[in-house]
């Protein structure tokens, strides 16, 4: 399997070690072989995950002694492969499936990473806890649509902070829709951009949101809640 180690000097990639690139690459063969990733996938390990991981990093470059948050990490994606690129940043990474967080933990460990924690939780509940309002960036790859990943990563943020939504090529209805999610959440949409690393068989985009003002308490809502009904939604005009 060619990586970028192997001679590309994609200008916006992180510098990786030969060896954390192979590491890496080993770790995500074993996430095909155990399920995490689709069976097709091994052979585009780095143009569809890690790649699209490490291109973040262009747009919000990890800064020494940031928390940055990863929600709904699932294999760890992209949070694993940024923790490799740039140790002297803290990353949390939160799932609620039980076998992938253990995975991730173990994965971490066996990658010699002290900058990685993982977390068993529902989004809903741990935006309540003591993290709420503690992290300078969140990601979140794959947490349904915008308004959702709003109330879900918004809560986490410092006042200040950036919640970094990877996305296919959202629509005008959805990025409406999240623009009036953001809004009641104390955050705002300041960007939709191309991610340099997109995957190969479409353009991808970075949704960027802005948190500008404290989260009413009253989010994220209960478990499942914010799934259901999600914010920003227009309700039809009654007849």
């Amino acid at each position: 399997m060619k990586h970028w180690a192997e001679g590309d000097s994609a200008p916006w990639r992180p510098i990786l070690t030969p060896s954390d690139a192979e590491a890496l690459e080993q770790a995500y063969v074993e996430a095909v072989r155990l399920g995490f990733l689709g069976p097709r996938e091994e052979e585009r390990l780095w143009e569809r995950h890690l790649n699209d991981a490490l291109g973040l990093a262009t747009i919000r470059r990890p800064k020494p002694r940031e928390r940055w948050a990863d929600l709904g990490s699932g294999a760890g994606l992209p949070g694993l492969p940024l923790a490799v690129a740039y140790r002297a940043t803290s990353f949390t990474l939160v799932d609620a499936q039980r076998r992938r967080v253990d995975w991730v933990a173990a994965t971490a460990a066996n990658l010699g990473l002290t900058n990685v924690m993982v977390v068993h939780a529902r989004l809903e509940d741990y935006g309540h806890g003591p993290a709420r309002e503690s992290f300078d960036v969140a990601t979140a790859r794959a947490l349904g649509r915008l308004p959702v990943v709003a109330e879900l990563g918004l809560p986490l943020l410092k006042n200040g902070g950036t919640l970094l939504v990877p996305r296919g090529n959202p629509g005008d209805e959805e990025l409406e829709e999240a623009t009036a999610a953001a809004a009641q959440l104390g955050g705002r949409i300041d960007h939709v951009i191309p991610n340099p690393s997109s995957p190969i068989d479409r353009v991808g985009f970075v949704v960027i949101m802005a948190k500008i003002a404290a989260t009413s308490p009253r989010f994220p809502r209960r478990s499942g809640v914010p799934a259901r009904t999600p914010l920003g939604r227009r309700r039809k005009q009654e007849r």
